[in-house]
């Protein structure tokens, strides 16, 4: 029996909630806090159209050793939520985030030291969420380990098992560092231009000019990559589009889009301004990213 704890039950959140709530060998808390709990109790979450009868809690609420918490949270909410575990970390708890861009691990570490950190993200997902309401046709993959995975150590091993049996497509590169970058990439790309145009999955993808715009982000991060010593390429913009953008669903949106829709706080400052503060610090240009990421701040704030 693997004890988990899920901080985040929104779109992505609430996808893996119900593979893992499926595992009889997966005891799974969804962590929040005393309103959101009562709120959740009496209206439920539903996926794909089905009540998932999911175990809400708060922390203080938990008595037993949590082996993994997985964060689906988004990135404005991170540190709040990693301080809001600290009663479930135990001496041989692991916490994975699952967040957008490339900080959050170091958040984690901070407050509990970089041993306890798995990586990870979540990579071609489709979900929509409406309310206490989600739905998806795509799950995605699930790309998880340590930093390094040319070894796989027993927890990843284990936690492998676990997604296998919760039939949650799921891959461990031996460079996470790597594969957060490539969805850094994607996301500096994908989400503004989704936002700003208010465009689906497949809008991005029947338009010549919005993925001309999208490739431009993505290269602007390829180069800043580079030159942080992280070896992505060009080339791999296109292999996105070709083999991951096609399977998604023509009618999904972007978490940004999403965002922007509910009147959410976006993750633009993780992406357009993070870009952009990578650029100068290796010294690349980043215009692009620049501009998308004022046009969306723009959209949020549209006063200042």
């Amino acid at each position: 029996m693997m004890n988990i704890a899920l901080v985040g039950v929104g779109a992505v959140g609430a996808v893996y909630a119900r593979l893992l709530h499926d595992n009889p060998d997966v005891q799974l808390y969804c962590m929040m806090d005393a309103v959101r709990k009562t709120r959740a109790v009496e209206e439920g979450i539903y996926v794909n159209g089905e009540r998932v009868p999911l175990t809400f809690a708060t922390p203080k609420e938990v008595d037993v050793p949590i082996d993994v918490i997985i964060f689906t949270v988004k990135n404005p909410q991170m540190q709040a939520a990693v301080t809001f575990v600290e009663p479930l970390v135990g001496e041989d708890t692991a916490l994975l985030s699952l967040l957008n861009g490339i900080d959050s691990e170091a958040v984690i570490a901070a407050q509990y030291g970089e041993s306890r950190v798995l990586y990870g993200l979540a990579n071609g997902i489709d979900a929509l969420k409406k309310e206490n309401k989600i739905s998806y046709t795509h799950p995605g993959i699930l790309y998880f380990g340590e930093r390094d995975n040319r070894a796989l150590s027993p927890r990843v091993e284990r936690l492998a098992h676990v997604f296998s049996e919760s039939n949650i497509p799921h891959a461990v590169p031996e460079n996470m560092e790597y594969q957060l970058w490539h969805k850094f990439m994607v996301n500096a790309g994908v989400n503004p231009v989704t936002a700003i145009m208010r465009a689906t999955h497949g809008a991005l993808r029947d338009s010549m000019d919005l993925l001309h715009v999208t490739k431009s982000a993505m290269r602007e991060i390829v180069l800043v990559a580079q030159a942080a010593g992280i070896p992505l390429a060009v080339e791999e913009i296109d292999t996105f589009f070709t083999d991951v953008w096609t399977q998604v669903g023509a009618d999904g949106k972007t978490s940004m889009l999403q965002d922007i829709e509910a009147g959410r706080t976006t993750e633009n400052e993780y992406f357009g301004k993070r870009a952009a503060e990578l650029g100068k610090k290796y010294n690349v240009a980043t215009p692009v990213n620049d501009m998308l990421y004022h046009l969306v701040r723009a959209m949020e704030h549209p006063t200042d």
